[in-house]
C-alpha cells in the first residue's frame, strides 16, 4: 500500500540495511533499496529520491526494467513533493510505460494514484478545473484496475482520491453538487475498508475528508470534529506525519467557525510546526493560510496579514516552478543549438579557406569572395532572426511577469480594504470601502486572466465576466441557486486597453442592481451581455434586472453619484452612448463605437 505510509521505524530501516550490505544480488540490492525509498515516501522527498536513484542507476547497469520502473515511481514521488513537477511527471510516465510492457497490474494502479495526486498538485489554489479533471480519470482507472485484482484496500484509496478531487472542483466552481458526489465517494470508501479486515490504517485520511465536508459544505462543525480527532487517533498510532498535519489544520478550521479562537490558533500552530517537519511546500501554503484564518477570526489583524504574504508568496513560487523548468529546458536548447551553430561556421570558415586556397590556384578567387560574402550575410540574417525570436520571448515572459505583480499588488490592495472594514463602525464608510474593494477586485481579474493565459494583449470576456459577475453577486450575499443570473458573450475576446473600462462600467452597473433593485423581489434575475452589432460595427454592453426600477430622470441627474461619475467618464473615454430604460426593471445600454471597440 503506498498511499498512506507510517513514519519509518527504527527495526524497519535496521532489516533493510541490513538486507542492503549482505546481499550481493543486483536484483535483489535494487528491490531493497526501492523498499527503503517506500519506507520514506510520506516523510523526507530528499531521502526518498536518493535510494530511489541509487536503485534506477543499478537497474540500468544490471538491465533489471521492473526495477528500473519502481524507482522511476519513487522518483516521481520525491519530485512530486519538493514541488518538481515537470521531473515528477517525466519519471512517473517513464514508470508507465514500463509496468504496461511487463504487464503489472498492481504497480501501475499505485502509480496511477500517485500520478491523480501529481494533477491535484498541478491544479494549485486556483484548483485549475482540467488538472482535477485528469486527476479523477487517473483515480478511476486505478479503482478499475484494483476492482479486477480484488484489493479493497487500493480501492477505498482511488475512491478517496475521487473524492478529494470532486470536492476541489466544488470550491472552486460553485457547483454545489460536486459535494454530493465526493461524499458518496467517501462513503463508499470508509464502508469498504470498516467491513472488511485490512486497510484500516486509511480510515485516518477517510475520516479527515469526510470532516471536510461537514467544515465546508453543511457546516456542522461539530460533527466535522467527531470525525477529525477520530483521524487524530488513528494516525497518530500509524505515526503518519502527513496526515496529522491535515488533521491539524482542519480542526483549527471548525474551531475558527465555531468562535473557539484560542484553540483554533492552538491546532494552528501545530498544524505549522508539523508542516515544516515535513519540508512539504505545498503543506507550508496550507498552513500559512489557516494561521491567516485564524488571526482573523482571533481579530489579530496584522498577524493575519502577515500570514497572508506569506501564504500568497508560497503560491507564487509554487505556480511559478513549473514554468521555471520550462525556461531552463528552452535555455538549454538555445545553448545547444548556439554551440552547434558556431561549430557549423568553424567548419564552414574551414571549408571556406581551403576553397581559396584551390581557387587561388586555378585563379577563380574573386568568385570565392562572392560566396564567401553570401555566406557570411546568410549566417548574419540567420543569427539576427533568432536573437529577434529570443527578444520576443523574453518580453512576453516580462509582460506576463509584469501582470502577475499587478494582479498581486491589486489583491494585496483589496485585501488591506477588506481587513480595514473591520475597524470602522460607521455603515456608510464600510459600504465605500466594499465598493472600492469590488473595483479593485474588477480590475484584479483582468490582469489574472492575462497572466495566466498565453495571449498577453487581449481577455476572454466570456470567462471575465463569469468570474466577475458570481464574485459580486456572492459579495452582496445572494445565494447562487436562489439568483438567476444570464450571461451572453458573442464578442468573445477584447483589447485590454477596451476590456478594462468596459469590465468596470459592468462592475458599476451590476453593484447598483445587486444593492438597490431586489428589495422586495422573489427571485432576482441579471442579465449580462456583450454582442457585436454588425449593422453599425459597434460594441454593445446590455445589463438588465427585474427589480423596482430606477428614475430615469433621477439617474440623469445623479451628479454627486461616484459610480455615476465613473461611469460618465469612461463612457466618454471609450466615445459611448448611453441609453437607460424601465420596464420589468431597469435595462441599460452602452452602445461602444467601432473607433473605440
Amino acid at each position: 500500500m503506498y498511499h498512506v505510509q507510517a513514519q519509518p521505524s527504527s527495526r524497519l530501516l535496521d532489516s533493510l540495511h541490513r538486507q542492503l550490505r549482505s546481499s550481493n544480488d543486483p536484483t535483489k540490492k535494487t528491490d531493497n533499496l526501492i523498499a527503503i525509498a517506500k519506507s520514506w515516501r510520506s516523510h523526507n522527498g530528499d531521502t526518498i529520491f536518493y535510494y530511489a536513484n541509487a536503485a534506477k542507476l543499478l537497474a540500468e547497469a544490471n538491465n533489471y526494467p521492473q526495477g528500473r520502473a519502481g524507482a522511476l515511481h519513487h522518483i516521481c514521488v520525491a519530485l512530486r513533493n519538493k514541488a518538481d513537477y515537470n521531473g515528477s511527471m517525466e519519471a512517473g510516465l517513464a514508470a508507465a510505460r514500463i509496468y504496461d510492457s511487463l504487464q503489472l497490474s498492481a504497480p501501475k494502479a499505485d502509480l496511477l494514484l500517485d500520478l491523480a495526486q501529481l494533477h491535484k498538485d498541478l491544479s494549485g489554489s486556483n484548483n485549475t478545473e482540467a488538472y482535477l479533471d485528469k486527476a479523477i480519470a487517473y483515480a478511476r482507472e486505478a479503482y478499475n484496475i484494483n476492482l479486477s485484482l480484488k484489493d479493497t484496500t487500493e480501492m477505498a484509496d482511488a475512491l478517496n482520491m475521487q473524492g478529494i478531487c470532486l470536492r476541489d472542483k466544488s470550491k472552486q466552481y460553485n457547483k454545489r453538487y460536486y459535494y454530493d458526489s465526493a461524499i458518496i465517494c467517501y462513503d463508499r470508501a470508509i464502508a469498504l475498508i470498516e467491513n472488511g479486515t485490512v486497510g484500516k490504517h486509511l480510515l485516518g485520511k477517510l475520516y479527515n475528508n469526510m470532516s471536510q465536508v461537514y467544515n465546508e459544505y453543511r457546516n456542522d462543525y461539530n460533527k466535522a470534529l467527531e470525525y477529525l480527532f477520530k483521524a487524530l487517533e488513528i494516525n497518530k498510532l500509524n505515526h503518519y506525519d502527513l496526515g496529522i498535519s491535515h488533521n491539524y489544520g482542519n480542526i483549527s478550521y471548525a474551531y475558527t467557525m465555531l468562535g473557539k479562537h484560542q484553540l483554533s490558533l492552538q491546532f494552528a500552530y501545530k498544524m505549522l510546526e508539523a508542516c515544516k517537519a515535513l519540508n512539504n511546500p505545498n503543506r507550508m501554503q496550507n498552513a500559512y493560510g489557516q494561521m491567516y484564518r485564524s488571526y482573523k477570526g482571533a481579530g489579530n489583524l496584522d498577524s493575519a496579514l502577515a500570514y497572508y504574504i506569506l501564504q500568497d508568496k508560497l503560491d507564487d513560487s509554487l505556480t511559478n516552478l513549473s514554468k521555471t523548468a520550462e525556461m531552463l529546458e528552452l535555455q538549454t536548447r538555445y545553448e545547444t543549438n548556439k554551440k552547434e551553430g558556431e561549430i557549423s561556421k568553424l567548419t564552414l570558415q574551414s571549408e571556406a579557406r581551403s576553397r581559396n586556397i584551390t581557387w587561388l590556384l586555378v585563379g577563380i578567387g574573386v568568385l570565392a569572395g562572392v560566396m564567401i560574402w553570401l555566406s557570411v550575410l546568410y549566417r548574419n540574417m540567420r543569427r539576427q532572426k533568432e536573437e529577434i525570436s529570443q527578444q520576443q520571448k523574453r518580453l512576453e515572459v516580462m509582460m506576463k511577469e509584469l501582470h502577475h505583480r499587478v494582479k498581486n499588488n491589486l489583491q494585496i490592495v483589496s485585501s488591506l480594504l477588506s481587513l480595514q472594514t473591520n475597524r470602522l463602525e460607521d455603515e456608510n464608510a464600510i459600504a465605500v470601502l466594499k465598493e472600492s474593494q469590488l473595483r479593485v477586485q474588477a480590475m484584479s481579474f483582468i490582469h489574472q486572466r492575462l497572466y495566466k493565459t498565453d495571449n498577453i494583449t487581449t481577455v476572454n470576456m466570456r470567462e471575465y465576466l463569469t468570474d466577475l459577475a458570481e464574485s459580486l453577486v456572492a459579495s452582496y450575499g445572494y445565494q447562487r441557486d436562489d439568483f438567476d443570473l444570464h450571461i451572453d458573450v458573442s464578442r468573445e475576446f477584447l483589447d485590454i486597453d477596451k476590456a478594462l473600462p468596459a469590465g468596470l462600467i459592468i462592475n458599476e452597473l451590476v453593484t447598483n442592481s445587486l444593492k438597490y433593485a431586489y428589495k422586495g423581489v422573489v427571485r432576482p434575475m441579471l442579465g449580462i451581455s456583450l454582442s457585436y452589432n454588425t449593422g453599425t460595427d459597434s460594441l454593445v454592453i446590455d445589463i438588465r434586472d427585474n427589480g423596482t426600477g430606477l428614475d430615469p430622470e433621477k439617474w440623469k441627474k445623479a451628479h454627486n453619484s461616484f459610480g455615476k461619475q465613473l461611469i460618465t467618464a469612461l463612457c466618454k473615454q471609450l466615445r459611448a452612448t448611453q441609453q437607460v430604460q424601465v420596464e420589468n426593471g431597469t435595462h441599460f445600454i452602452i452602445n461602444i463605437p467601432a473607433q473605440a471597440a
